[in-house]
């Protein structure tokens, strides 16, 4: 991930038990979040931020279950939330729904969620069979979520007719796209690039997103006369004589009234 500039670095499916969590050496990589299983080798989901990342962390909240982990953090400037989740293979809705509530309390600014949603969205270009086991209302359920919180599909937004898959099932020999990048439309502004990568030593294939992010953010602010300038007689005599000048020019009731 590092050879492909990758900074901020989601996995799934880690398989760490809460007490039994590796540390992961690598030299690029030097800070982690974890979403561990306390029962078994199952689950888990980790957030790993590159050393080159000029980031502050704000928050983080994980699942005691290794389901979901979240940061926030600014960069230049900038406030994101960082959402890393792995839906079960059954009750993604359910699942989804409550991750999404835990979510609505914790997110600000910018919000960023990726990871294996185990469920496609658009059954006919999402799965090699255009079919799905998934039931047509539950689909609707997750997309209504989505789209009241202003989250995107930003591969599907890139690529609306193309069909390209991150999973193949070998019980089922079909493809299908379960790992996906969602942004809120804030995030469209920063001109998102999503591609799917292949798959070397998973067998789930690696999805990259890609924004443009300002050198930095603009701030509103409000004009403020130079109180300095008071101190010189010359511009404390303009001052009075433009003031006098508007006075005297709006004074008169020459100007009729409007009707």
């Amino acid at each position: 991930m590092h050879k492909e500039g990758v900074q901020i670095l989601l996995l799934q499916e880690t398989h760490f038990r809460s007490d039994q969590v590796p540390k992961i050496p690598s030299k690029f990589y030097a800070f982690w979040v974890h979403s561990t299983n306390p029962d078994a080798k199952s689950k888990g989901v980790s957030i790993g931020l590159h050393k080159s990342l000029p980031y502050v962390l704000l928050d983080s909240q994980v699942d005691p279950g290794g389901r979901y982990a979240f940061l926030k953090l600014t960069v230049r400037g900038r406030v994101y939330t960082i959402r890393n989740l792995y839906l079960p293979n059954s009750g993604q809705n359910k699942a989804l729904t409550g991750i999404l509530n835990k979510l609505d309390a914790f997110a600000e600014g910018v919000l960023l969620l990726g990871g294996d949603f185990n469920m496609v969205l658009e059954p006919t270009l999402d799965s090699s069979t255009g079919a799905t086991t998934f039931p047509k209302s539950a689909i609707a359920s997750v997309k209504h979520k989505l789209r009241t919180r202003r989250l995107v599909d930003i591969w599907r937004i890139l690529h609306p007719r193309d069909r390209d898959y991150t999973y193949f099932s070998p019980a089922h020999t079909s493809y299908s796209r379960l790992d996906r990048f969602l942004i809120s439309y804030h995030a469209l502004t920063l001109s998102p690039e999503s591609n799917i990568g292949t798959p070397i030593w998973s067998d789930h294939s690696p999805v990259f997103l890609s924004l443009e992010l300002p050198d930095f953010v603009s701030r509103e602010w409000t004009w403020r006369l130079n109180e300095f300038l008071l101190h010189y007689s010359v511009c404390r005599a303009d001052i009075v004589s433009s003031i006098k000048q508007f006075i005297d020019s709006h004074s008169s009731d020459e100007t009729a009234l409007p009707l």
